[in-house]
């Protein structure tokens, strides 16, 4: 699976002949202030447990994910990543059908798909993007599990708590399942997050991910919270042994670190505001507002398309994210992550070159066609 995702540098340099070290990366959505020094200061001091098996049961993490929620450890999952929890639930839970929303993240989809489960999709063909969780479709179908993406990826949306809870509520013989990976960029995360919700709800999972917000995918960490009664049944599936022992202790030491969500969320709040409006004044270019770290773009140029916007791009030693594999969405979408002030200038600047230049040569084109045009109607009229 995994075609098409972001954060394929090696790959796509190597398809294009180019170094990594030259590049900079907008189509992986992760922090781009790093990860904590806390966490390198522990995993340097820790690097020795390499020597020994892992916790598999991940007892400390744990332990540190429930008194952040004030949930018991009995409630908590730890994964390699989100994803394998997203393969884990259908597999384990064995769902009649599964639901999926979309454009969306696509391992839902293929998460289903793995675990023959019969998918059913919902496909959001509005201008804006937005999810609509009273659709008549949805609201029809009475079983088996629905995947949410709060905030959606690729398109940022944000569903406000209560309207997934009301979803909840209505559907106690269907699972829901919410994608709260990006939800620690978000800043009024109290509005939407329905993770307190999920200890205590026997249809409600919520997943999130340690690795984009600390800056660490390298290690693969994630965790889900649920009702015991479903984490048991997951459990049962679950292999043993897949978080390996410094990715535990990592995950420990950046949700201790309160300073650096702290100094995040700051840095985040001003740069993805500046990279909006920026966006927003390149003509040919419509930006949706991100809630998130990362931009969804629509491309307005009828010439240019997300893939031939990708490799102009690529000269300027940039990598955006294409989104025309996204089930949804066009060849006119892309989305770019925030990242530094200095990197989203050099995007701006790139962008604005590409978008000028076939705005001229569009200009150009019509202005030739209507030199044509005239010439044949003198002709004519002579």
């Amino acid at each position: 699976m995994l075609n098409g995702h972001g954060g394929n540098v090696n790959k796509i340099c190597n398809a294009y002949g180019i170094d990594p070290d030259e590049v900079i990366d907008f189509s992986a959505s992760v922090n781009p202030l790093g990860y904590p020094d806390s966490v390198r200061r522990i995993l340097l001091e820790r690097f020795d447990d390499i020597l020994k098996y892992p916790d598999s049961e991940c007892t400390n993490l744990r332990k540190t994910i429930a008194e952040k929620y004030l949930c018991n450890t009995s409630n908590v999952i730890i994964g390699n990543g989100s994803n394998e929890l997203f393969h884990l639930i259908p597999r384990a839970l064995k769902p009649k059908q599964g639901t999926v929303l979309q454009p969306t993240f696509s391992e839902f989809k293929d998460a289903l798909y793995n675990a023959n489960v019969n998918i059913i999709e919902i496909i959001n063909d509005s201008t804006s993007l937005k999810f609509n969780l009273s659709d008549s479709k949805l609201k029809s179908l009475r079983e088996g599990v629905v995947f949410l993406c709060n905030p959606n990826n690729p398109t940022g949306q944000l569903i406000p708590k209560d309207e997934i809870l009301r979803l909840v509520e209505a559907n106690i013989k269907r699972l829901i399942v919410v994608d709260e990976a990006f939800m620690d960029f978000v800043e009024e995360e109290e509005m939407f997050t329905v993770i307190k919700e999920a200890r205590s709800t026997e249809n409600l999972i919520v997943v999130r991910s340690l690795t984009k917000f600390y800056g660490f995918p390298g290690l693969r960490l994630g965790y889900l919270i649920a009702c015991e009664s479903i984490i048991n049944n997951l459990l049962r599936f679950k292999e043993p042994w897949t978080v390996n022992s410094l990715a535990q202790v990592a995950g420990q030491a950046a949700i201790n670190d309160k300073a650096f969500k702290l100094n995040t969320r700051t840095f985040m709040s001003l740069e993805k505001r500046f990279l909006y409006e920026g966006l927003s004044k390149i003509k040919g270019l419509h930006p949706f507002y991100p809630s998130a770290n990362f931009i969804l773009v629509r491309i307005g140029n009828d010439e240019l398309t997300s893939l031939s916007l990708h490799d102009l791009l690529i000269k300027d030693r940039i990598i955006i994210r294409d989104c025309s594999n996204f089930t949804g969405l066009s060849n006119k979408y892309f989305r770019v992550a925030v990242r530094t002030r200095e990197e989203n200038q050099r995007l701006l600047s790139a962008l604005k070159g590409i978008m000028s230049y076939q705005t001229a040569e569009m200009a150009s084109e019509e202005e030739f066609t209507f030199m044509i045009r005239g010439d044949s109607t003198c002709k004519q009229r002579q």
